[in-house]
């Protein structure tokens, strides 16, 4: 069976590079585009500051643009309360709800978790696409990441860092070649605030304690930086993902964020 990421990637509506849209008015916000991961008629749009948002008119525009250049539906990035409510205004529907996590105290779990023998590793650009392979057998169909979005993920903040590690028995596991990773993470920075954006850990192997492996090597790098708040999102329905960061320090938020999507006519 062929997986995902290894089929060819189809025409992509509006060309190879990421359109960006403006609002009309000095305060209206803008958004980046590109096509969904592996997805190639439905639009990724991902708001740039969600403090300005677009204007009703601004979306109506924007979709009657990205129809024109051959997307079919537009599926937003995770949003807050303020831009949840202008999309429904638009008509958009709710697909994914997400909690909202915290980590007040990374510095602390650098005190107490000192790397082990089996220390995570570099995942550098030449690697995306074998971490594309971990994303496509860890997440659903629709919500994994293609090669080039697991470079958009690194590159959404200022610093971050990708690593990965290999299970103990990784030449055993199905589906991992040797000396591939079999989970990997990658963890942004901007000035004193953190996030950990992307967790993948493959099936075959979940339940070894990769993931916990990641999430306090994401830690640990965040604390060196002096980093004093760190976030985290999951789907709401990830129970064992929301485990893992409970156990790992973080604690709920009130707020929730949602992914939306509208069907262009």
């Amino acid at each position: 069976m062929t997986n995902e990421a290894d089929r060819p990637a189809p025409p992509r509506p509006g060309g190879d590079h990421a359109l960006i849209l403006r609002g009309a008015g000095a305060a209206s916000g803008a958004a980046r585009v590109r096509p969904w991961s592996f997805e190639p008629h439905v639009a990724q749009l991902v708001l740039f500051q969600q403090q300005r948002l677009p204007s009703l008119a601004d979306i109506s525009r924007w979709e009657a643009h990205l129809g024109q250049v051959g997307y079919r539906t537009i599926r937003t990035g995770a949003v807050a309360a303020a831009a949840a409510l202008r999309l429904e205004g638009a008509g958009y529907q709710v697909v994914q709800e997400l909690v909202l996590l915290q980590h007040d105290h990374p510095e602390a779990v650098a005190a107490r978790a000192p790397r082990g023998a089996r220390g995570t590793r570099r995942v550098g650009a030449a690697e995306y696409p074998a971490a594309s392979e971990v994303d496509c057998a860890a997440f659903a169909a629709g919500w994994r990441l293609d090669t080039e979005a697991v470079a958009d993920v690194c590159h959404a903040t200022p610093r971050h860092r990708a690593r990965g590690v290999a299970a103990a028995a990784a030449a055993a596991a199905p589906g991992s070649p040797p000396d591939a990773f079999d989970a990997y993470a990658i963890t942004g920075r901007d000035a004193r605030q953190g996030f950990l954006q992307r967790l993948a850990v493959r099936p075959a192997v979940q339940g070894h304690g990769l993931g916990r492996m990641l999430v306090e090597d994401s830690l640990r790098w965040l604390a060196r930086w002096r980093v004093q708040r760190v976030l985290v999102n999951t789907p709401a329905d990830n129970a064992a993902a929301l485990a893992l960061y409970e156990r790992t320090g973080f604690h709920r938020l009130g707020e929730r964020l949602r992914v939306y999507e509208r069907w262009l006519a």
